[in-house]
């Protein structure tokens, strides 16, 4: 009944006439149930409909991939999984009782009952034989069960390449994986993270003297006094501000910061989330001028708008002016991304994209300011195009890690 090569294949196999319904049933209406794999490849349930998928060449079907499940567990689910779906002979359901019984004697009946679909009486008859037989110990106490339930971290694809996505992700993250479903996309980005987090990056060191770039660990309602910014000396405000709603409420002092700092006819740009924009346009006008705005966007899958059903596939960049509009270089309101970078920070902007908007509002040798720095690609833009920057972070582990990028870009 069971083998080494499927450890979680518990029940007998089916009958041929009963598999080639299944197998006819998949080659017309696909697979209806998804096959349920472990964070390491291995099936725990589904194996004749993997053995049907391969007869017929399908290669995407769905999957579920489980992680944080422990070999006893994965059992449990096997038998829970399929003896619901399974009718199985009296002789067949004592034969499987008895060697649960034979593999974990330890546990009581009343759990083992529970695991099987079957009464905890039905259980201790089968033990009662096995201890008559001598092939198990009889008792005197048994293990029972904790009475909680542990969840487990799930991924559900439709794709053989996504299947091994989720897979990699969930090993990958193991014990750091949340115990709840989640997108591939958002396991993905988690994992990155992860990798983030585990490199080496020196502590963070305060600006000394007149550095062509200089990054500080503060929020940015300290940025002007911590880093001695000059009223009126800023060209560029470049940011991406949190999408969250609640950030909205700190729009306006934003506003009020790029009011003070920057020059007359210097611009603010931020990225910003499409669900907080009217709120952000609202609070910046109270201090800068609204001018137009832009997009920054990609081709595939984006962020749900759930309660609209919309897979957003831009992101919203507003432009202000404090006073009146004094640039004359031409611009262009969308750039089109055709890679991620995630590799400093989970909310990282792409480089060219950045690029192209400090091209559009600023000149060489200008001073840029992005005060919520993330994974400062603003600094590193503004380095590789020749402009001096100011920015800080409320992270420190941030402002460290944008300190090393520079110094590997140098």
């Amino acid at each position: 009944m069971i083998t080494a090569s499927s450890p979680y294949q518990l029940l007998p196999e089916l009958p041929a006439w009963e598999f080639d319904a299944l197998k006819e049933s998949i080659r017309r209406h696909g697979v209806l149930l998804p096959v349920v794999k472990d964070e390491l490849g291995t099936t725990i349930d589904g194996h004749h409909r993997e053995r049907a998928c391969r007869e017929l060449g399908l290669v995407n079907y769905p999957i579920m991939t489980l992680a944080g499940l422990s070999k006893a567990e994965k059992r449990d689910h096997a038998l829970l999984l399929n003896l619901v779906r399974r009718k199985l002979t009296r002789k067949q359901l004592r034969e499987i009782i008895a060697a649960e019984i034979r593999r974990t004697p330890e546990l009581s009946n009343n759990w083992l009952g529970g695991i099987l679909g079957v009464s905890k009486n039905t259980v201790a008859a089968v033990r009662t034989q096995l201890e008559e037989a001598g092939e198990v110990v009889k008792l005197t106490s048994f293990k029972g069960r904790d009475g909680k339930q542990h969840p487990v971290a799930k991924i559900i694809t439709h794709r053989a390449t996504h299947a091994d996505r989720a897979r990699l992700a969930l090993a990958a993250l193991g014990k750091d994986a949340p115990r709840k479903t989640l997108e591939l996309r958002l396991a993905e980005r988690r994992v990155r993270k992860k990798e983030r987090l585990s490199r080496v990056v020196q502590d963070y060191e305060r600006p000394q003297g007149d550095e062509t770039a200089r990054l500080f660990h503060c929020r940015f309602q300290e940025l002007e006094q911590v880093a001695a910014i000059e009223p009126g000396s800023v060209d560029l405000v470049l940011t991406d501000v949190p999408y969250d709603l609640d950030f909205v409420q700190q729009a306006a002092e934003l506003g009020k910061f790029a009011a003070r700092v920057l020059k007359l006819g210097g611009v603010l740009s931020t990225y910003t989330g499409v669900i907080n924009m009217p709120g952000m346009l609202e609070e910046l006008s109270r201090h800068l001028t609204y001018r137009a705005v832009a997009f920054s966007s990609w081709s595939g899958e984006g962020p749900v708008l759930h309660q609209l059903q919309c897979v957003t596939q831009a992101t919203p960049i507003l432009i202000f002016s404090n006073g009146p509009w004094v640039r004359t270089t031409r611009w262009y309101n969308d750039f089109h991304n055709t890679t991620g970078e995630q590799e400093w920070h989970p909310w990282q902007k792409q480089l060219a994209d950045v690029e192209h908007w400090l091209t559009a509002f600023s000149d060489e040798g200008d001073l840029v300011c992005d005060p919520l720095g993330g994974g400062f690609t603003t600094a590193l833009a503004s380095a590789r195009l020749g402009r001096r920057f100011v920015g800080c972070d409320c992270e420190e582990r941030n402002v460290a890690a944008g300190q090393q990028r520079l110094r590997e870009f140098a």
